[in-house]
């Protein structure tokens, strides 16, 4: 599956009638909450649930099961299953509900729209049910960019002969890109079978601009030569190493990703002192929120006109990281073929710290008596959070998987507790921690950047992943330092240093 996105050409009166129909779909999305949440609520207060629940959660602990384990386990989650749709709670009756809901809308939404959105309920109702979701939320009207579809037959309906959206009475033209390239790459892009078509509408300084989102099956037409060699990645959560056999590669990620956050920065404190000056009885004096007034909130048409700028900027910001990614995937596909990657856990590396520590290092602290007293400062707490969400290296890696696994390359992830690239010396053949604050290693008589050397290790992993091989690595280690040593030559002369990520 790949999809084709195409501009609308709207009129007025088109454009109201879309937004009535994506308030509708809110509208529609916050009921089919509401009943959800209600059915929750219920399936808690089910003790008989509660006792199959205990049990399965017995069953599932243990290690090794018998048999009859085996079968009584699937006897519970049955059972399990019948209690949730006796409360409602199923993917069919989520759809079974909305259907009746969203009669009153059948001239606005298809029926298999309606249908998509219960889906989307329903995942987050599984979230909460099986996995690490704590509640269903409501969701503004602002929030809702996509009205979905099931086949190209209901609903929104593309037509390819006439290059129009057919939707319920609307009938929406799409442009088509003037480059010569863009163009080409849409219609090889159409050739496969249309599944369906989904309406998307993105916020710009003007207003909202609405696509027609085409999902084609099959795989997406490829415009980029892949490479035959083998690059082994050390991803970080601000830089990319890559090192092949002829190749090294040390990128930032995103480096432009600062300049919206500073412009989102200023915008949001500016909405904040316009709904302050608004609604001052909804502050207490220390600039905090009263939560015991529930007086509606007041916003003024400038506040409006900044929150249209800041979901704006926040599209741009999304746009220009992916394009980013993108570009330096097509770089490092060019190259290689084979993509052992080092596997990172970016999730556990943006939440702060739990536990409270001081350095190592201890520091002079001048007194007012004019004492010098030498105490170790607390470490802090905050980690990479700001950085991942400025730079989206996981982001970076799924668009690495799949386009290498498009073009027939491969992807394939490396433990770190196994492995230990960042603590391996080939020479001594001893693991070492470093600090993170040393982007230099002395390999042998030879200075190497942390993160290149990481990547080269990986390259020259066993056929397990979960080693260094050492002969290949003493084998190519020379001429992998004279390629890192003029790359790092190379940046230096043309400007692009990060001492903090790249030592330089």
């Amino acid at each position: 599956m790949h999809t084709v996105q195409l501009l609308l050409k709207t009129s007025k009166y088109e454009r109201h009638e879309i937004d009535r129909r994506f308030h509708a779909l809110a509208h529609l999305h916050n009921v089919c909450v509401k009943h959800a949440r209600k059915c929750m609520i219920r399936l808690q207060h089910d003790k008989r649930y509660a006792e199959l629940r205990q049990l399965y959660n017995e069953l599932v602990k243990k290690e090794k099961m018998s048999k009859e384990e085996k079968s009584q386990k699937k006897k519970l989650a049955k059972q399990l299953a019948a209690c949730r749709t006796k409360q409602g709670l199923s993917k069919a009756s989520l759809e079974h509900y909305l259907k009746v809901c969203g009669k009153q809308f059948s001239k606005l939404l298809s029926s298999q729209q309606v249908q998509a959105e219960a889906d989307r309920v329903w995942c987050g109702v599984e979230r909460c049910l099986f996995g690490n979701g704590k509640e269903l939320h409501f969701k503004k009207l602002m929030d809702f960019d996509t009205i979905g579809g099931k086949s190209n037959k209901n609903g929104a309906r593309f037509d390819l002969d006439a290059m129009h959206v057919n939707w319920l009475g609307l009938s929406l033209k799409c442009y088509l890109p003037k480059s010569e390239n863009s163009l080409s790459y849409v219609w090889e892009s159409l050739k496969g079978k249309i599944s369906y078509c989904n309406i998307k509408r993105l916020m710009f300084s003007s207003g909202w601009r609405y696509y027609a989102e085409i999902v084609v099956s099959g795989a997406a037409p490829t415009r980029v030569s892949i490479g035959t060699s083998t690059m082994g990645i050390d991803p970080g959560v601000s830089t990319i190493a890559g090192v092949s056999e002829d190749a090294c590669v040390l990128e930032e990620l995103a480096p432009n990703a600062i300049q919206y956050e500073k412009k989102i920065q200023k915008i949001s404190q500016r909405m904040d002192r316009s709904r302050k000056i608004s609604n001052p009885n909804k502050y207490n004096e220390d600039g905090t929120i009263n939560r015991s007034n529930r007086d509606p909130w007041k916003y003024s048409k400038n506040y409006v006109k900044m929150c249209r700028l800041l979901k704006s900027l926040y599209r741009k910001k999304h746009a220009y990281i992916v394009d980013s990614h993108r570009k330096l995937c097509n770089k490092l596909i060019t190259i290689a073929r084979y993509f052992p990657v080092e596997k990172m856990h970016f999730q556990a590396l943006q939440k702060r710290a739990k536990e409270t520590k001081r350095q190592e290092k201890k520091t002079e602290v001048k007194q007012k008596d004019g004492t010098v007293k030498v105490i170790q400062k607390y470490k802090r707490k905050k980690r990479f959070g700001r950085s991942i969400n400025r730079r989206a290296p996981a982001r970076f890696l799924l668009e690495l998987k799949r386009k290498a696994e498009a073009v027939g390359g491969v992807y394939a992830e490396v433990d770190t507790k196994e492995f230990k690239a960042s603590q391996y010396n080939h020479v001594t053949d001893i693991y070492e921690k470093i600090p993170l604050t040393q982007r230099e290693k002395e390999i042998g008589k030879r200075k190497v950047q942390r993160d290149l050397y990481s990547a080269f290790l990986i390259r020259n992993a066993d056929l397990d992943f979960k080693h260094p091989d050492r002969e290949k690595c003493e084998y190519e280690f020379e001429y992998f330092a004279d390629m890192q040593d003029q790359l790092i030559l190379k940046m230096k002369e043309s400007g692009l240093s990060m001492r903090q990520c790249f030592g330089f």
